[in-house]
Order: C-alpha cells, then structure tokens, then sequence
C-alpha cells in the first residue's frame, strides 16, 4: 500500500501542474474581480508551480551517491527537504487563497511536491 501511495505521489505532480494551470488558464465567465484578487490569484498559481520547478531542479542538481560522493550528499538533500517541509504550510495557505476551481488541486500538488521530497530524503 505504502508503495503505491509512494508511486502515485511520485508520479501525480506534472499532471496536477497541468490540471491546475488548465483550469487557470480557462476563462469560464469574465466577471469584474478586484485587481488585489487577481493579484493573489497569479501570486498563488505562480508560487506553487515555483515549488515545484525549485524541487525538480534540486533532485536532478544535487547527486547523490554516498559511495562516490560521500555523506555531503545526504546532508544538502536533508537540509533542502526540510525547508521544503517547514515552507508547506505557506504554500498551502497560498493555495487555499487561489482561484476557485484551483484550490484542491494546488493543495494536493504540494502535498504531493512534498511527500516527493521526503521520499527522496528516506532513499538518499
């Protein structure tokens, strides 16, 4: 069970990406919104989707192969996922914030972004 859960958490971050920024994207009624809103809405979408790229380029930037490279490897990806893990509640407080429709979605993409990091970190 533990495993699955593992490879749907490893796997299902690009295609929440997509969902969430399709249904962003989408204008499905042009209303007259505040402008601090849609500020909050692009800060929102933009902030996580950030998360994400900053964690994909530190699992393929920071090598790790104890045997070659030593511990120092273990160390920086054991600093970097706990700040990934420390800063998720203000990624999901900003998720919470977003656009309707965007909202579960980009909460379930930082927890999968995070549960990903923590998985690296246990295999490292």
């Amino acid at each position: 069970m533990f495993n699955f859960l593992g490879l749907l958490s490893l796997v299902s971050p690009p295609f929440l990406a997509f969902f969430v920024w399709r249904k962003f994207l989408k204008t499905s009624d042009i209303q007259e919104r505040p402008r601090w809103k849609t500020v909050v809405d692009w800060v929102a979408v933009l902030s996580v989707s950030g998360l994400f790229v900053v964690c994909v380029i530190a699992f393929l930037t920071i090598p790790c192969d104890v045997a070659r490279l030593g511990w120092s490897c273990v160390a920086k990806w054991r600093s970097f996922s706990g700040l990934v893990v420390r800063s998720t509640p203000l990624f999901l407080l900003l998720a919470t914030v977003g656009r309707k429709g965007t909202r579960i979605l980009s909460m379930l993409w930082v927890l999968a972004v995070n549960f990903d990091c923590i998985m690296v970190d246990v295999m490292a």
